[in-house]
């Protein structure tokens, strides 16, 4: 059985992302035809998710009504990727309550996820372990909620946020006694403040497994393929529409062995898929 689908550059429609079945780990990115809808069906047909990445393109189809449904239907979350997604607390709010497994949280390129959002996150999530902003409007106030909430997180990653200093960094980390990691890039410098323990000894942060948020995703989710305009955000998917439709486009799927193990099949597919 199908359990783990990578989707990209697709214009897969609503119809075709319904179609889905028992998926426990999911890579969404730059499939502008997909709403809130289809995200929804897909989350109650696969009540067993485990990983969601969704890359919105900027597109303003997937937001508050497609993540409310991921939270009612997917209890077993541990990790949520979101890039160019607008989402508000009222969505985060459900994913607290009804994921409570969420362990490892990113977002960037969100206009709507300020500190409003962040104090959601902090008051809510407690079995997040780690979080990974960028270029989202948040700021010292938003962040700083996170110093009395979250009694588990370990890492804590910013990047392309205004409103957030490296001072506030100093305060994160002071709060938990030097045992939460905080980097803090801002976009007129870099501060790092990384408590040695908190990586040497425990390893959580270094010797990241399989079922970690990788350490470089602040990196991946604002690279070189999150393309973006003067003020720093993402730009639209119309923009890019042209540059998308001229690229070869493939599906990456992955199937379950008997033992648990996932083997890589690739192969060309059309880019009007539409589940039939």
């Amino acid at each position: 059985m199908l359990a783990e689908l990578h989707l990209e550059k697709l214009q897969v429609s609503d119809r075709g992302v319904s179609a889905l079945s028992g998926l426990e780990v999911l890579y969404l990115a730059k499939a502008p035809e997909v709403t809130d809808v289809g995200l929804g069906k897909l989350a109650t047909r696969s009540p067993r998710l485990r990983k969601l990445h969704v890359d919105g393109w900027k597109a303003n189809r997937i937001g508050d009504r497609g993540l409310a449904a991921v939270a009612q239907k997917c209890a077993a979350l541990q990790e949520l990727v979101l890039i160019g997604v607008n989402l508000t607390s009222a969505s985060l709010e459900l994913i607290a309550a009804n994921c409570p497994a969420l362990e490892r949280l990113a977002l960037c390129g969100s206009d709507t996820f300020g500190d409003a959002e962040i104090s959601c996150v902090a008051t809510k999530c407690a079995a997040l372990r780690k979080l990974c902003i960028k270029a989202c409007p948040v700021s010292d106030a938003g962040m700083d909620k996170l110093a009395q909430g979250c009694p588990r997180l370990v890492k804590v990653k910013v990047k392309k946020c205004q409103g957030v200093t490296p001072e506030c960094a100093e305060r994160l980390r002071a709060s938990r006694n030097g045992a939460l990691a905080v980097n803090v890039d801002t976009p007129g410098g870099a501060g790092e403040l990384q408590d040695a323990r908190s990586v040497d000894e425990s390893g959580v942060l270094e010797n990241a497994g399989s079922d970690t948020l990788p350490d470089d995703l602040d990196d991946r989710i604002g690279g070189p393929d999150l393309s973006c305009g003067s003020s720093g955000r993402p730009l639209g998917w119309k923009a890019r529409m042209g540059a998308f439709m001229s690229r070869s486009l493939s599906v990456s799927m992955f199937r379950r062995r008997p033992r648990g193990i996932f083997l890589l099949h690739s192969f060309k597919m059309s880019p009007y898929w539409d589940g039939n």
